[in-house]
């Protein structure tokens, strides 16, 4: 009778330890599936997302290479003289030759002269077949954008060859009038050749969501979002797609919609079966073409269930690892020895303990002198760095004192001839003239003293920004008139203070505009500008130049330690901007400026004096 409720005991405690591992294993199967499906989800975005950007970089470049050929090549004398004599059959051939001979030297598929009707007259494709020559044009919205008086750029399948192409115009002028339009025709039919999408898949559509170019060749000509029938009209009577069927593909209604998911529901049609996708998606700048990247989710699924699988089966062998020891436990606590064996551990892992904490603190100490002499180093190539501008600077350091001590000079020299003629008055006004220019100059003096001097960054510290900058250009600005450089200050919120240390401030600016001053040089009427706004408790100073600008590299590493784009330089200054402008709770960034130069961006948090009085 024991035995039996020992048995049934026994057995019931096997169900319950069955139970409970098992909902465990359960809960922590599915927040494994959970997390790797999101982890996952987010590896992908990134992935595609930058194999979106680089394919749309290079897509860019692609068209960025002819978009400006038809404005240059509209001006030659030979296209304006044939559209207003129109000289024959001779004058075109000539035409003909010498489109076919730009074609080649700019690898376009096609260059051809269109009258302001739209025909067709002279193209580089004149000995094929399907010869642009005789057909008319003019109901092509890249034609009609050029009769208006500017460039047009489109996308279409060729009217004649039915391949697909980018198409950018320009008109002709004579005497300000529109006499003709020159077209160039960018093939696109080789995109697979500026990219290799392993497994993912990619599609370029149009701004109204028009399928152009995909890795599935059924999606072409059709639609991510349902169209209107005027919408349909539109495209057919441009002939932009042929007489393509322009059937929605997927369950999303609105342009928005497609803008703000990151999944897309292709539903089942005569051409496509019922799936979902992973989508992001990139503008090609420039352009009215959207690039998105997909990837079937049906892909993650099946590594969300490999990774279950193999979670299952660790979780299984572990399950048997601890049953295994927990028995062995057991055993072990009816050891008459067990006691003894645990102090022992016991007493050593206190010893152990003991020592990993005398190291640690050893290693504190050490770590807050490592940090003392770093923040020293840092003052001492914060300063170095103020002094290597200020060498920089030297030249017009001298110039700026030279003038008034020679105009000290010639005053004195000319008290002393008003002396012995006895001009007393004007002895003495002139006199004052020299006191007036010694104070200047000590003035000069006392300003580059207290930039070269070594300042204490307080957080507390304000700085009115108006006074920055006047400082800053009062150090700099001979380099400005020299080089005959334009300076804008844009008044708009010059007032305001931001947290910040007015020498150390003024050594970033001075840096800042130092640096745009030598990207101006050789620069036809060169221009910085300063503006200020604000942000979210911010002001965000920004400082812009039209100079050569830098490439993305440069730009990635213009704040590492040593590098520099200059012949001469430690290649410090930035980097220690940087790190000063942080310092107090900011951010300094570098990027491009459109069309051309730099533009450098300052954050700073606004001085709140209440704040501050707390």
């Amino acid at each position: 009778m024991v035995d039996r409720k020992n048995s049934a005991l026994i057995s019931s405690k096997k169900i319950r330890f069955i139970f409970w591992y098992a909902l465990i294993g359960i809960v922590l199967a599915t927040v494994i599936s959970y997390s790797t499906f999101h982890q996952m989800q987010s590896t992908l975005e990134v992935r595609m997302s930058r194999d979106a950007a680089r394919l749309s970089e290079k897509i860019s470049d692609e068209l960025s290479r002819y978009s400006q050929l038809p404005t240059i090549l509209s001006h030659d004398p030979r296209l304006i003289d044939s559209l207003i004599n129109d000289s024959g059959s001779k004058n075109t051939q000539i035409l003909n030759h010498l489109l076919e001979k730009w074609a080649k030297q700019s690898s376009a598929d096609t260059i051809y002269l269109l009258k302001v009707t739209g025909l067709a007259v002279a193209s580089s494709n004149w000995q094929e077949q399907d010869s642009f020559i005789g057909s008319n044009y003019a109901f092509r919205p890249y034609f009609k954008q050029a009769m208006k008086g500017g460039p047009g750029q489109y996308f279409a399948l060729g009217h004649r060859s039915d391949e697909r192409g980018y198409y950018f115009t320009a008109p002709i002028l004579y005497n300000n009038n529109i006499i003709g339009v020159l077209t160039v025709k960018v093939n696109l039919e080789n995109i697979d050749r500026l990219w290799s999408y392993e497994s993912l898949d990619f599609t370029l559509i149009d701004d109204k969501s028009v399928v152009f170019y995909s890795s599935k060749p059924n999606w072409l000509y059709n639609t991510l979002v349902p169209l209107t029938q005027g919408e349909k009209e539109s495209i057919l009577r441009s002939r932009q797609y042929g007489q393509a069927p322009l059937l929605a593909l997927s369950n999303i209604q609105s342009l928005q919609q497609l803008k703000e998911t990151d999944r897309l529901s292709i539903i089942k049609t005569p051409l496509t079966q019922e799936q979902t996708l992973f989508i992001t998606k990139r503008q090609i700048k420039g352009t009215g073409i959207k690039i998105i990247a997909m990837s079937d989710i049906r892909h993650t699924y099946q590594s969300v269930s490999q990774v279950v699988l193999i979670f299952v089966l660790f979780y299984t062998l572990l399950v048997l690892v601890v049953t295994s020891w927990y028995q062995t436990i057991i055993a072990r606590r009816r050891l008459t020895t067990a006691n003894d064996e645990l102090e022992h551990k016991v007493i050593k892992r206190t010893l152990s303990l003991q020592q990993s904490n005398q190291t640690l603190r050893e290693t504190i100490q050490q770590y807050e002198i490592t940090q003392k002499e770093l923040q020293q180093t840092q003052s001492e190539l914060t300063q170095a760095a103020k002094l290597a501008m200020l060498g920089e600077l030297s030249a017009g350091i001298n110039h700026e004192i030279n003038q008034p001590l020679s105009a000290i000079r010639t005053y004195a020299e000319n008290c002393r001839r008003l002396l012995q003629k006895k001009q007393y008055d004007i002895v003495s006004s002139n006199i004052d003239k020299i006191v007036e220019l010694n104070i200047i100059i000590s003035e000069i003096i006392a300003k580059f003293k207290v930039f070269a001097r070594k300042s204490q960054p307080n957080a507390s510290c304000n700085t009115d920004i108006k006074t920055a900058i006047t400082s800053a250009l009062t150090i700099i600005g001979n380099k400005l008139i020299n080089q005959r450089i334009t300076l804008k200050i844009e008044p708009q919120h010059l007032d305001i203070s931001v947290r910040a240390e007015l020498i150390q401030f003024e050594q970033v600016l001075v840096n800042l505009i130092h640096n745009s001053i030598q990207a101006l040089e050789g620069v036809d009427a060169p221009l910085i500008v300063f503006s200020v706004t604000l942000n979210n408790q911010h002001a965000v100073i920004r400082l812009t130049d039209n100079g050569g600008g830098m490439s993305n590299q440069q730009i990635e590493n213009l704040f590492t330690p040593f590098f520099t784009t200059k012949k001469e330089g430690l290649g410090l200054g930035m980097t220690i901007s940087k790190r000063i402008i942080e310092s107090f709770s900011g951010q300094l960034t570098a990027e491009h400026n459109h069309p051309q130069g730099a533009k450098f961006t300052i954050s700073l948090p606004l001085f709140n004096q209440s704040k501050e009085d707390m």
